[in-house]
């Protein structure tokens, strides 16, 4: 059923197409990593790059961005992967080639990078490189650990005190959150001193003791509630008995922090207090029998108390099969939300979060004349971010509560309106202001929220709204823009921030820093 995915030209089928196919794969990543190195090379080529060194977003930045926007990745992911091709080209051009052949994976020479970072003197980079080329060459099958071993044995046996050394468990401590795809729910890892491990598991055994008798979620599911209510500066958990009289009731959590979520009003209103449904058409035949009330419980209060059990057959009496079938779902009923950021939020979750906090209405300011100053009001600046959801510069992902909201035609040419506003976070507003202009990034505006980007080389990204999935209505068109006069260059006035050392520089400090620290560590 496969065959015509099979390399034709080749003729290879089988464990040798795979080989083949594998090595052309790893050749085409290594054009990919050249041709990056090669936009930073051209851009700290070009006339007046020196002085842009200093800038707050530097040459590296500009460049990171363009590819970011070229592989829709993050700022940061693109950065990294920039890193990466800068360091192989300039610090281990041997075993770049060995890349460029197709012999090893962009993992293996990322490894490299990263494990050789510290090894500063140049003869002493180059017999590494040497080295690890010709090791890498021999093709051996090596587990992760095993080829992080073969470039620490290579980097000690050419400078000792290059080695990147295990770090002790107390510098390792980190929190690790795992937003998990599509379930609204996140996995948080933490590494801790054992007091504050302990210290901190008795907090949630106090917050979870927070709630009166009634409440229907078990212990464990109180203990993980209490993250949250820790997280948003509450003292105590929301009690979820529903009784009017409820002691814990009586005195409602404090809030501090603020978390964003996008939902529809069907999906927050309460179903005790629904509608009588119109007369319709007679009852269903018997054919097509109606559902029991009982058959479609409430997915808000399911998401509490026991798991239901598997069967009411004892176990000696189920099948295999019934023994390892989960409890029968059902189709959920609300409309899913979204976070800000674009997080899909199923509406159960979302109905959770709403229990004690602000609703605010988003209106859509349909074909609403512009406002007539600079700053956007609150009413339509809700609206642009919950449109926009997230930061709408190719491949970010930074939410837009975080962002600022930017006129697209620069004010006071462009008006104050939907469709010349967008959410911008400000690594890439300092990018669109001060890499702007005829041969750097600019942008025009659809009136449903569209933004198409066209990079300095003329390339052009077309991002939408976040919210067309989940929330179309929030990109219905609004009124066009028109504009008053010509535009004034974007930099009039303004300047870019400048850093206090280049990134060249901090580099070298974090090398020597780290350097000294293995020396001293002896």
């Amino acid at each position: 059923m496969f065959d015509d995915l099979v390399d034709a030209p080749s003729g290879a089928t089988g464990a040798v197409a795979v080989s083949a196919s594998a090595r052309a794969e790893n050749a085409a990543c290594a054009r990919k990593v050249a041709a990056m190195a090669g936009m930073l090379d051209h851009a700290y080529g070009l006339s007046g790059s020196a002085s842009r060194d200093q800038w707050c977003l530097d040459n590296f930045d500009a460049v990171a961005a363009h590819v970011g926007a070229a592989l829709c990745i993050t700022a940061g992911a693109a950065g990294n992967q920039l890193l990466i091709a800068v360091a192989l080209h300039e610090r281990f051009p041997k075993v770049a080639a060995v890349f460029a052949e197709g012999a090893v994976t962009y993992a293996v020479v990322k490894t490299v990078v990263q494990r050789g970072a510290l090894v500063v003197d140049p003869d002493a980079l180059r017999a590494l490189d040497a080295e690890l080329a010709a090791a890498l060459c021999a093709g051996e099958a090596m587990s992760v650990h095993a080829l992080e071993q073969t470039v620490d044995d290579a980097v000690a046996r050419v400078d000792p005190q290059a080695v990147r050394r295990t770090q002790t468990k107390a510098r390792d401590r980190s929190v690790e959150l795992t937003v998990e795809d599509g379930s609204g729910f996140a996995t948080l890892l933490s590494t801790l001193f054992v007091t504050d491990a302990k210290a901190f598991n008795q907090r949630l055994d106090l917050y979870a003791a927070t709630v009166c008798p009634a409440d229907p979620r078990t212990k464990a599911q109180r203990r993980a509630d209490a993250h949250g209510a820790i997280g948003r500066g509450a003292d105590r958990l929301v009690c979820l008995c529903g009784s009017d009289d409820c002691p814990a009731a009586q005195n409602p959590p404090a809030a501090g922090t603020v978390v964003y979520v996008i939902a529809s009003e069907e999906t927050l209103a309460d179903p005790d207090s629904a509608p009588e449904p119109e007369p319709g058409p007679p009852a269903p035949s018997p054919e097509t029998p109606a559902p029991r009330p009982d058959s479609q419980p409430d997915e808000r209060a399911a998401l509490d108390g026991e798991q239901p059990r598997l069967s009411d057959k004892p176990l000696r009496d189920l099948t295999l099969t019934e023994a390892l079938t989960p409890p029968a779902g059902y189709f959920s009923t609300l409309r899913p939300a979204a976070m800000m950021g674009g997080q899909f939020l199923p509406g159960a979750i979302a109905c959770r979060a709403a229990i004690g906090a602000t609703i605010t209405p988003i209106t859509h300011p349909g074909q609403a004349p512009p406002e007539n100053h600079y700053r956007p009001s609150k009413k339509l600046a809700d609206f642009i971010r919950a449109r926009d959801m997230t930061c709408r510069f190719p491949g970010c992902r930074v939410p837009a509560s975080q962002t600022d909201i930017d006129h697209t035609i620069p004010w006071p040419h462009g008006p104050t309106a939907a469709s010349n506003l967008k959410c911008v976070c400000r690594h890439h507003h300092l990018l669109k202001t001060f890499w702007g202009g005829e041969k750097g990034w600019c942008e025009r505006q659809l009136d449903d929220g569209t933004v198409i980007w066209t990079a300095p080389d003329g390339q052009e990204f077309v991002t939408t709204p976040g919210s067309r999935l989940l929330f179309p209505e929030l990109s219905r068109p609004t009124a066009s823009v028109t504009t008053a006069g010509r535009p004034s260059p974007h930099i009039e006035g303004l300047t870019m921030p400048r850093r206090r050392t280049t990134r060249a520089q901090d580099r070298a400090d974090r090398v020597r820093r780290e350097r000294q620290r293995h020396e001293t560590e002896g």
